[in-house]
């Protein structure tokens, strides 16, 4: 029939693993007819295909039952939504051998939860006819890229649906599909009542606490930087969280699935959606742990000693952006490379939130326990020199001293909000 149907109420995950499994049936069903939409040039193709889908194809969201349209049933039910339009681009494109990248993106600053989809070439040609400009996008607050190789055999959370710009975006739905947000994973698992907003706003705590972390400007922040940590498996962190995650869904009456939980309902209450942050604990899983001296301060916190917010930043700095930070003065040094956090890309962004995130760092330690912290994990960029990263054992505190670097805290604690108002605060559009 042309259509894959994902299920009702998929997660975001789901959605994203089913768009990509799609491809490969897409390039083999466009293999004859990639050549009509050949151009003289790599623009001139893209032109091509961005008309037919906005001058052939009637956009239509999907509702609960979210579907992924292949190439034979978008053009034969002649509508579809951002899912189906860019399976469809993807397999001209890959028939071509013309590399391009699927674009995930959100438009809600405080929610980085993909809820558009769309594609860009290699040489930076957009194709997304939801949009409805050639080789244009909406600005989004946060963007992922999966990279198409033209080999590329078969696919790939959040339950957020992918397919609503929503009021940060065209003011159009465009779906990917999924309805959950952290409120709706809160209400699926019990943590909440299932009720309306305004009720819960009245009724319940974790729900106070959540919509009041959800739209703070550094909590925002330093949900951003945790996620970004677990994407670079900084210290083997998250290697271990996704072990603690597997045991947990293995056996839901497990020690494993209450620590879990608990670091769920706090990521939740703290503004995040859970479905998120694994997503990231996943994606980070798969990557070499780094950073000796972040994995060292795992370490001490599981074994009793308590590093300070200085010590937690230049573990961060040197697995973020490869960078020395200065425990004692604050001073960073070392080449510019960003993690791409968005909206902030520099590491006063890592500096401004760290009152935030470096607490919930030792929450997750907390949550994993000294057996479950990797024995061994290499150095980072900024570190392995004289200072930072130097000692990988896990008995005696970092060279640092406490009284030059503890005048920082009232200064981060203090002055860290409105650092980062100002850090990470959306242009105006």
């Amino acid at each position: 029939m042309g259509t894959t149907v994902v299920k009702r109420n998929a997660s975001n995950m789901d959605l994203q693993r089913a768009i990509e499994a799609a491809i490969p049936t897409a390039v083999a069903q466009m293999k004859q007819r990639s050549n009509e939409f050949k151009g003289k040039t790599e623009a001139e193709t893209c032109k091509k295909i961005f008309d037919y889908l906005k001058n052939q194809i009637t956009y239509k969201a999907d509702g609960a039952e979210q579907q992924v349209r292949v190439p034979s049933g978008l053009i034969r039910t002649r509508q579809g939504d951002c899912k189906s339009y860019s399976v469809f681009t993807s397999a001209i494109l890959t028939n071509l051998g013309i590399p391009h990248k699927l674009v995930y993106a959100s438009y809600d600053p405080a929610d980085s939860t993909p809820t558009h989809i769309y594609v860009i070439t290699n040489k930076g040609c957009i194709i997304d006819a939801v949009y409805g400009k050639f080789n244009a996008e909406k600005k989004a607050s946060n963007k992922k890229y999966k990279d198409m190789n033209i080999s590329y055999i078969a696919g790939m959370g959040k339950n957020r649906r992918i397919g609503s710009m929503g009021k940060y975006g065209t003011g159009g739905a465009c779906g990917i599909g999924a309805t959950n947000s952290g409120l709706d994973w809160a209400k699926q698992f019990g943590v909440v009542p299932n009720q309306s907003e305004l009720w819960l706003a009245v009724n319940s705590g974790p729900y106070r606490k959540y919509a009041a972390n959800k739209i703070l400007i550094i909590a925002a922040g330093g949900r951003g930087i945790i996620r970004k940590l677990l994407e670079k498996n900084a210290g083997g962190m998250a290697t271990s969280l996704n072990r603690l995650f597997e045991a947990a869904r293995a056996n839901n009456a497990s020690n494993e699935f209450k620590k879990y939980r608990a670091l769920e309902i706090d990521w939740f209450e703290n503004g995040g959606n859970p479905n998120e942050l694994l997503e990231s604990i996943q994606e980070g899983s798969k990557k070499t742990p780094t950073g000796a001296y972040f994995n060292k301060l795992m370490k001490m916190k599981a074994g009793g000693y308590n590093p300070n917010v200085a010590q937690w930043i230049a573990a961060a700095i040197s697995v973020l952006f490869g960078k020395k930070y200065d425990e004692a003065t604050g001073k960073i040094t070392g080449n510019n490379s960003g993690i791409g956090l968005e909206p902030a890309t520099d590491t006063a962004a890592a500096v401004a939130t760290a009152p935030w995130w470096a607490p919930f760092a030792t929450k997750i330690v907390i949550t994993l326990g000294s057996a479950a912290i990797l024995g061994t994990v290499g150095n980072a960029l900024g570190e392995g020199e004289s200072g930072t990263g130097t000692d990988t054992g896990s008995g005696t505190p970092p060279p640092v001293e406490e009284k030059k670097s503890s005048f920082l805290l009232p200064i981060l604690l203090v002055g860290g909000a409105a650092a980062a108002y100002f850090i990470l605060k959306p242009s105006k559009k």
